[in-house]
């Protein structure tokens, strides 16, 4: 089935639209604006790496602690709901990255087979949104419960090193699409 509908791009509608569209290096929803196209592949790039940064990060938690911690403790439903919104971040933000890195009119089919993968991603990223939802709404009071425990210590300022590899990633996100603006 699969193979169908990749083999099926090639003649899709959305196929025939980029073939007969203006033939513009960004989609024509950009109105052949470069600067709207660069902030748009910037964000949506540097969203999907460190959307899988945090996912990995959370995962990693999970699994590390899996012995010690219940299912349903505080800790473990905030790791929980901080991966899926991560989760549904990362796919949703990936999927508009890469139908904005496969924009290529030149290649319709291709493009349409990217189009048409953005369209099967996008609702498993917001099916994460939708159970990062729910399970905020049913462990809210658990976790607000805990948080309200004295004391609670929350040193932020000494944890903004651990931020240097997200700004990192931000600035190569910010090149990469600049690059690729400039030389289309």
């Amino acid at each position: 089935m699969i193979s169908t509908v990749i083999m099926s791009a090639a003649t899709s509608a959305a196929a025939d639209a980029v073939r007969s569209g203006p033939g513009t290096t960004a989609p024509p929803s950009f109105n052949e604006d470069p600067s709207l196209f660069l902030f748009n592949l910037f964000i949506m790039t540097a969203a999907t790496f460190l959307g899988a940064m945090m996912v990995g990060k959370q995962a990693s938690r999970i699994w590390g602690q899996r012995f010690h911690d219940h299912p349903l403790d505080p800790v473990t439903l905030y790791r929980t709901i901080t991966m899926l919104a991560a989760f549904g971040l990362t796919i949703r933000c990936g999927a508009a990255a890469m139908e904005l890195w496969g924009w290529n009119p030149d290649d319709p089919s291709t493009t349409a087979r990217v189009l048409m993968a953005k369209r099967w991603l996008d609702p498993i990223g917001v099916g994460c949104g939708f159970l990062w939802m729910g399970l905020a709404i049913l462990g809210e009071p658990g976790i607000e419960h805990q948080l309200r425990k004295a004391p609670l210590p929350v040193d932020m300022w000494s944890r903004w090193p651990a931020l240097a590899r997200a700004t990192a990633i931000i600035g190569l996100s910010f090149i990469a699409a600049l690059a690729a603006v400039c030389l289309r």
